[in-house]
């Protein structure tokens, strides 16, 4: 799903924890879900019953790990659907002259629009991170989601997340810039966090200059929205990295009105 729903553990890195509600940060008294969590609740495979889901690894390419500055899609990566399991990627769609970026974590899925149309080019994908993805290619996903019911409605479902983060997201021109972009570093921390070195959560992976081609900013605006967000000490930069003190306070900078149901939602109206 496109954000994570408010009884469940939050992915940072590989691993799985609860989170406080009413302070917003680790419940340090439990431990992190490990094992084989991060198939068990990827929010893409989850929507799939446990005998696909158990079949879709066989069948896929298997699960690898890709370093920084991979290119996963693209001219030089080829055209295989990733189902993103760990990591930070920025999606370029050619339009035209122009171009649009997205930024995806845990549980998108790359390809997922080329599924139910054959002729739309693939967009280059590249890692901004380390990160960890279970790939098919783009005609047996397509076969095997022609089969299966469970499959074609969870590439749906993606399909529909894309467009909601489209519109809750990224299309807010008309919010200061520090809102705009505390509403897409938010978003990340829902979707890419990672263990921070000082805080709970850190995204770590996009330059000033991705987060302002997703927000179709100049990069002048990226770095004066930064500086104020630092002031507020609502977030702390280092080369690549964001760590967030309060991720409250981020969400309350944003002023996007996240679902009720998802964990941002409880963060945000506690």
């Amino acid at each position: 799903m496109a954000f994570w729903k408010r009884n469940e553990p939050i992915q940072i890195g590989s691993s799985f924890y609860t989170l406080d509600i009413a302070t917003g940060r680790i419940d340090r008294d439990k431990g992190p879900i490990r094992l084989n969590a991060v198939f068990e609740r990827n929010s893409f495979l989850r929507e799939l019953s446990s005998e696909l889901r158990s079949g879709f690894r066989e069948v896929a390419h298997g699960s690898r790990e890709y370093r920084r500055q991979t290119e996963l899609r693209g001219p030089n990566g080829g055209t295989a659907v990733h189902i993103v399991l760990r990591g930070c990627v920025a999606e370029r769609t050619r339009i035209g002259s122009s171009s649009t970026v997205r930024i995806f974590g845990a549980g998108s899925v790359l390809g997922c629009m080329e599924v139910f149309d054959e002729r739309i080019p693939a967009p280059t994908a590249i890692c901004l991170n380390d990160t960890w993805t279970l790939s098919m290619p783009l005609d047996r996903m397509r076969a095997l989601a022609e089969t299966n019911t469970s499959l074609m409605k969870a590439i749906g479902i993606s399909v529909t997340d894309r467009i909601e983060a489209t519109e809750r997201i990224y299309n807010r021109h008309s919010l200061k810039p520090e809102q705009r972009l505390a509403g897409l570093l938010a978003h990340l921390v829902m979707h890419c966090a990672v263990p921070g070195k000082t805080y709970d959560f850190m995204v770590e992976g996009p330059a000033q200059t991705d987060l302002a081609d997703a927000l179709a900013l100049s990069i002048g605006s990226v770095e004066a929205a930064m500086a104020t967000l630092r002031k507020s000490k609502s977030v702390i930069t280092g080369y690549r990295t964001y760590e967030f003190p309060s991720l409250r306070r981020l969400l309350d900078t944003s002023e996007i009105q996240f679902p009720p149901e998802s964990l941002a939602g409880a963060l945000a109206t506690f």
